[in-house]
C-alpha cells in the first residue's frame, strides 16, 4: 500500500468541511475538563487545518467527543499516523484504543455502544480509509511501539475493509 493512495483515499472519504464545535462533547464528554479549549481549537477549521501538535497534546479528547465530531476530526488523527508521529506521543495509542472493537467478555457494553455508534456513523468509503490508514501504519512504521495496537484494531474489525 503506497503513501499517496492512502492520503488520497483519506481526503476522498473525509472531505474538508468546516467544523462547528457546538455541542461537541454533549453526548459523551460532559466531564471532559478541556472541552471548551478543544472546541475553540477545532471550531471553524476543517480536519486538514487542525494543528497536529495540539491534537497530540489533547489526544484524550477522542474518548469524549460526540460521534459526529469524532468523525470530523478523525481524519486529522489518521493523517498524523500515516505521516508518522513523535515516538513519545501517545496519539497513536489513544487512536488505536478508540478504533479497536471491544472484547465482549471484558467490555461493560459502554465500549460496544460507543464503537457501534462510530461504525454506524461512517460511510463505506470512510471505513475503507480507516482500514487503509491502520494497515499503512503497521506496514511502514514497524519501529513504533503502537504497531501491536494497530494490528489488534485491524484484526478485530478493520481488515475486512481492505
Amino acid at each position: 500500500m503506497n503513501h499517496e493512495a492512502v492520503i488520497n483515499h483519506l481526503r476522498l472519504a473525509f472531505p474538508a468541511h468546516k467544523i462547528n464545535s457546538e455541542n461537541a462533547f454533549v453526548s459523551w464528554g460532559a466531564t471532559y475538563l478541556d472541552a471548551k479549549e478543544f472546541s475553540t481549537h477545532i471550531d471553524g477549521k476543517s480536519w486538514d487545518e487542525l494543528d497536529v501538535d495540539y491534537l497530540a497534546v489533547r489526544e484524550d479528547s477522542l474518548g469524549f467527543l460526540g460521534t459526529e465530531h469524532l468523525i470530523q476530526v478523525l481524519p486529522a488523527y489518521l493523517h498524523a499516523i500515516v505521516e508518522g508521529i513523535s515516538p513519545t506521543s501517545t496519539l497513536a495509542d489513544t487512536l488505536f484504543m478508540i478504533l479497536t472493537k471491544p472484547d465482549p467478555e471484558t467490555d461493560s457494553n459502554l465500549g460496544k455502544e460507543r464503537f457501534e455508534e462510530l461504525i454506524n456513523g461512517l460511510t463505506d468509503e470512510q471505513l475503507v480509509a480507516i482500514a487503509m490508514s491502520l494497515a499503512y501504519f503497521t506496514e511502514h512504521h514497524k519501529e513504533e511501539a503502537s504497531v501491536e495496537s494497530a494490528t489488534l484494531a485491524l484484526d478485530k474489525f478493520w481488515r475486512q475493509y481492505l
